[in-house]
Parts: structure tokens; C-alpha cells; sequence
């Protein structure tokens, strides 16, 4: 209760002295976001593609997401963007198969980031392995906007090692994938490193991980929030 308290003051305070009224808007309305269970809280899984994992020099080349009301996936709000980068993506084109060209041709980032901020005002984050991809993203805000944003978030990864950890159940090298813990769940295998077939395989899993925890009552989401 405290670090939520904690969180609300901290996103009023950051919304008051941004100067960019989409993020200011995310901001206030992060602060004051209502957080229920998981059929009443409005919901964005995200997903990011990246040309390495180092926040310092890498750099966002794509991003994916999709909004969640009701419980339920809204296929219509699915936005995939192509964000330019200021240097080539190297070897890290085998992983997300976008090209140079490719990414020349896409959004900038601040463009990509006023609406993937916009999308998810008044909505709580869902992420697998969200440490990364909130850590880049917080790493363009602050070029962007001068200041770095909280969040708050559901991640799936940190989700199912808690639940293998209380079930005593070992967890090994790669069992906590993305494609790994779907694959538990019964849900179908998709091509991996696509921003926005992850947001979308993101959003499953974490439905049918409440689906599954509680099949009588929705699962209550306050246990599982991480702020960052």
C-alpha cells in the first residue's frame, strides 16, 4: 500500500513538471490508476524489439502492442510500429529479421513513444521480462522528455517463477521463455521476435494464467504488480 502511495505522489509530481501532454496525461492518470481484478482494470501488453540488451548503446527498432477491457484481447487496438535507428542493426537482424532499410524507413522514436503513451494512459502494463523493455523505454524518455516515467506492471515471467517457486516446481535454463510457458498453458506456438505477435502472445498468457490460478473468481492483480 505504501509503494503504490509512494508511486501515485511520484507520477503527479513528474506530471506537473513534464511538457509533453501526452506523457503528462499517462502520468496523472498512472498516479490515480484504479487496480481491481483482471476483468475490471483496463490492460496494454507490450512488446519491443531491440538491436542488443544493453540500454546504453542499444536501441528500440520496433514496438508492438495491444489493449485489454473486460478481460478480453481488443484485436482492433493491435499498433505495430518500425522505429528508426542512427545506426545499423547488425547482427541482431537474425533475431527480429528487420533489415537496414527497413528500419530507415520508420517511425522516430518520439513519434512511437507519444502513442504507445497514449494507448496506455489509464491502463496498467502488461510485459514478459519486463525489467528490459521498461528499461529502454525509460532510457528514451529521458532524452525525450527530460524525465523518466513510472510504471505499472504485470510481468509474466516474474508471475510464473513466483507460482513454480510456491508449487516447488524446478525451474530451468529456458523454462521461463515466452514461447516455454505458453506452451504449459495450451496455447499455440507463434514466430518469436515480432513486437507485436509478442505483445499479442503476452496478453494471452497472461489471461490464461488468471484463467488457470482461478477458473471461480477473477484473479486479483495487487499481489502481482511491479512498479518501476
Amino acid at each position: 500500500m505504501l509503494q503504490r502511495w509512494k508511486h501515485g505522489r511520484r507520477c503527479h509530481g513528474l506530471a506537473r513538471r513534464c511538457s509533453l501532454p501526452v506523457l503528462a496525461e499517462y502520468l496523472d492518470a498512472c498516479g490515480s490508476l484504479k487496480i481491481d481484478d483482471i476483468e475490471n482494470t483496463p490492460l496494454i501488453a507490450v512488446d519491443l524489439e531491440l538491436t542488443g540488451l544493453d540500454k546504453e548503446q542499444d536501441q528500440i527498432i520496433a514496438i508492438g502492442w495491444t489493449q485489454i477491457d473486460d478481460g478480453r484481447i481488443r484485436l482492433g487496438s493491435n499498433r505495430y510500429l518500425v522505429i528508426n535507428a542512427d545506426k545499423s542493426v547488425g547482427s541482431s537482424a537474425a533475431i527480429h529479421e528487420l533489415m537496414d532499410h527497413e528500419v530507415a524507413q520508420g517511425e522516430d522514436l518520439e513519434v512511437g513513444l507519444g502513442e504507445l503513451f497514449e494507448a496506455a494512459r489509464d491502463r496498467l502494463w502488461i510485459l514478459h521480462h519486463a525489467g528490459l523493455d521498461i528499461g529502454f523505454i525509460k532510457k528514451a524518455c529521458e532524452s525525450w522528455a527530460g524525465i523518466i516515467p513510472g510504471f505499472i506492471v504485470l510481468d509474466t515471467l516474474r508471475i510464473e517463477y513466483r507460482l513454480r517457486k510456491r508449487r516447488e516446481i524446478p525451474v530451468k535454463q529456458g523454462d521461463l521463455q515466452l514461447g516455454q510457458i505458453r506452451e504449459v498453458y495450451g496455447l499455440p506456438g507463434y514466430t518469436a521476435h515480432n513486437a507485436l505477435t509478442d505483445a499479442l502472445a503476452t496478453a494471452e498468457l497472461m489471461l490464461a494464467i488468471a484463467s488457470r490460478l482461478d477458473s471461480d473468481s477473477p484473479l486479483k492483480l495487487k499481489p502481482h504488480l511491479k512498479f518501476f
